[in-house]
């Protein structure tokens, strides 16, 4: 079975957050699937762990090795699909872009993001 799945369950598993083993198990036997922009997330919010100390850059590098590890297929985002939610709903376009990926390929959707969760379920999605 397929899930497509958000920076939030990607993060929080690489950052060993309290719902690390509830994300592994929940997608255990899945096949992970994502949108395009899931590598530039995950840079994004690693090096803001740096600018915020949080890490040093060598541990970012490492923790960035650990995700390409993660199998994880790469959807193209439907841009002008993301950008009407986002406009919709007047919310940020890298949401959307999971919305739309999840609507596009007719997969139930994983995340952590309470409102993204609302957005998606608005527009029939299965989320988790």
């Amino acid at each position: 079975m397929d899930i497509l799945i958000d920076v939030s369950c990607v993060l929080a598993v690489l950052a060993q957050e309290e719902q690390r083993d509830k994300i592994i198990e929940k997608t255990r036997g899945t096949h992970l699937v994502s949108a395009a922009c899931l590598p530039y997330e995950v840079g994004n919010a690693l090096s803001a762990m740096v600018k915020r100390r949080r890490i040093d850059g060598e541990m970012a590098i490492r923790v960035y090795k650990e995700f390409e590890r993660i199998p994880v297929r790469l959807l193209e985002v439907n841009m002008g699909r993301a950008i009407q939610i986002a406009a919709e709903e007047n919310h940020y376009a890298y949401d959307a872009y999971y919305v739309a990926c999840a609507l596009e390929a007719g997969l139930p959707l994983y995340s952590l993001d309470v409102r993204m969760v609302e957005i998606a379920r608005k527009r029939g999605i299965v989320c988790w």
